[in-house]
């Protein structure tokens, strides 16, 4: 029982970690096309809008809305370094 239990969290593991590498994929590519229409990588209404989504989200899965946009904050800082630098 515990080991299915460990296993069944393993897989949902790998699967954030993979959601996570196709997050970024996507974002460099929005990079990308940004800097090819000469266009601000930053845009502080779409993070206000993301955030926004994220604490609704985390309320309907009765989460920590607090926990849950800290742990998106630091996904999107690291995006935001590797938009940076492409």
């Amino acid at each position: 029982m515990l080991s299915t239990l460990r296993d069944q969290i393993d897989r949902i593991n790998r699967e954030l970690v993979g959601l996570l590498g196709k997050r970024l994929e996507i974002a460099r590519e929005i990079a990308r096309l940004k800097k090819e229409h000469r266009l601000p990588i930053l845009d502080s209404e779409r993070e206000s809008a993301i955030f926004e989504e994220i604490k609704c989200l985390a309320i309907e899965h009765q989460l920590s809305s607090p926990i849950v946009e800290e742990i998106f904050q630091i996904v999107l800082d690291y995006t935001k370094i590797e938009m940076g630098a492409i």
